[in-house]
């Protein structure tokens, strides 16, 4: 064919227009995404000659040890009673299968390219960014969510494209001053977006990386790259410390009451469980209660009857008590009448405590804080709801240990396991593993986890040969995030996965 004659110069133009549409893709657009890699495919095979292709591919060993874990996945189709679940699965997992392969087999980008690729990458995180913190700002809303600042995409995945495009941005190697500073800033305003967004996967997969290349860098053998680890680190363990004290502080200091009175100002009794560490805003949450009070006083502030539920699926009477809490008042006549209308507002808006109106990670300490004193009903908590996702999950490994339920199975055995143990969550809470390691255990059972983590170690091993810093932080931060969200069940997460692998096994030293 013509097209197979195309000069290398061609290919390469036509490669790096898909890996540009790939990347935004990625912070964008789902659709560009999927076209973007459909477009690549075609180029290999329309404009690659097949021999180049199967020699870059037979002398690629990452990727024959990722094929291998592939192959098997895809193989735990024969063993799965719902084939048509199965194949749905392995659809919506096509870029993670193909992006690798295709990247593999178009040539070999000059590490120049890769590193203006990594550049302009690094430039639609900050545009989506800046549109996303704009845009959430001018938002008006007491209830907004923060999860809503992610416009395109996931905030979770945006989260950890942020921290890569911090450390790209870090090692960028300039003699410029000007574009020193201009990184500095930016790099500056990317740690002020991962504190403000309150993504706890993105701020710990930030920390361990950082403590990660720290330790890397104390290897170098130049001065100022070994002074430099060393601030890091320690500031880095400093922070980490500061924060789990900060944390522990806030979970068990308990404000001092003087006395626990038996009666209202009304003359009702009080309801105290002097027995319950529930706190709120160092406030005991169970105590100082009287529920008729509430009831008949709230009805005359409010139209919204306490049994009704917010968005978020809390009663609005756990929302008020939760917010005469915080204030240090009594859950009775007295304290609803103290309430001032912007309070009034913001519990019909769902809003359970002051400390809800901080901003940033303060917030999410608070309400992780919350969080796990509420194990009774993890229903609308994260962190709860994943407790809940592991250990139902683990139970069904244990039932399907050697070869997994099959990836066709694998979510109707999920929910099966939530209706045999009774579980607390409702339906619509009851969702699967949020971990990719457990997930890759329950459906290819220990068999294809063996061959995933013989890609995770191997993959690792090389990078560090390649003394690759940009591809050990990138697969840092990806491992960080399969122990808390099921990456690569998302198009976005399995696309960076694939797409930044499949451009880092090429074997550069450095990008």
């Amino acid at each position: 064919m013509l097209l197979k004659n195309s000069s290398p110069k061609t290919i390469q133009l036509l490669s790096i227009i898909g890996y540009v549409l790939v990347l935004i893709g990625l912070l964008f657009s789902k659709a560009i995404l999927s076209l973007s890699t459909a477009y690549l495919v075609l180029v290999v095979i329309f404009f690659v000659n097949y021999t180049e292709i199967r020699a870059r591919i037979k002398d690629n060993r990452l990727l024959h040890v990722f094929l291998l874990f592939i192959l098997f996945y895809i193989g735990s189709l024969l063993w799965s009673n719902l084939i048509k679940e199965g194949l749905s699965d392995l659809l919506s997992k096509i870029n993670l299968f193909l992006l690798p392969i295709t990247l593999v087999a178009l040539p070999p980008l000059p590490v120049k390219h890769k590193k203006s690729l990594l550049q302009f990458f690094t430039g639609l995180i900050v545009i989506s960014s800046v549109i996303n913190f704009v845009i959430y700002q001018n938002t008006y809303s007491p209830d907004k969510d923060i999860r809503t600042m992610s416009l395109f995409i996931s905030h979770i995945r945006f989260s950890l494209f942020v921290v890569f495009g911090i450390f790209i941005l870090a090692y960028q190697k300039t003699t410029n001053i000007i574009v020193k500073i201009v990184c500095y800033f930016v790099i500056g305003w990317l740690l002020f977006y991962t504190y403000y967004a309150q993504v706890l996967s993105g701020i710990l997969a930030l920390f361990i990386c950082t403590i990660c290349i720290s330790i890397y860098e104390l290897k170098s053998s130049v001065k100022w790259k070994r002074v430099t680890s060393v601030v890091f680190l320690v500031s880095t363990i400093f922070l980490i410390f500061i924060s789990l004290l900060y944390f522990k502080d806030l979970n068990t200091k308990k404000k001092v009451v003087k006395s626990y009175l038996k009666y209202t100002k009304l003359g009702h009794n009080y309801k105290h469980d002097n027995l319950s560490n529930a706190l709120e805003n160092g406030y005991p949450l169970d105590c100082f209660i009287n529920i008729e009070e509430l009831d008949s006083t709230w009805k005359t502030r409010s139209k919204i009857l306490l049994n009704s539920f917010t968005k978020n699926e809390f009663r609005y009477y756990t929302v008020l008590v939760r917010y005469l809490t915080s204030k240090g008042l009594t859950k009775d006549a007295e304290g609803v009448n103290k309430l001032s209308q912007q309070d009034i507002k913001n519990i019909e808006h769902g809003i359970p405590t002051i400390l809800a109106l901080e901003s940033g990670l303060k917030k999410r300490i608070y309400e992780l804080q919350y969080e796990l004193n509420s194990q009774h009903d993890p229903n609308g908590h994260s962190i709860l709801h994943r407790i809940e996702y592991w250990k139902t999950g683990w139970t069904i490994f244990e039932e399907h240990w050697i070869i997994g339920t099959g990836i066709g199975d694998y979510k109707s055995v999920y929910q099966a396991a939530y209706t045999k143990s009774n579980s607390v969550l409702k339906p619509k809470n009851r969702l699967e593993s949020h971990n990719q390691f457990l997930g890759f255990l329950i459906a290819t059972g220990i068999i294809g986890f063996y061959l995933f983590m013989l890609h995770i170690i191997f993959t690792f091993k090389m990078f560090l040969q390649y003394k690759n810093k940009l591809a050990l932080l990138f697969f840092t931060i990806c491992i960080v995030s399969f122990f808390v969200e099921d990456t690569l069940t998302t198009l976005a997460g399995m696309s960076f996965y694939a797409f930044f692998f499949g451009l880092f096994i090429m074997g550069d030293k450095e990008v």
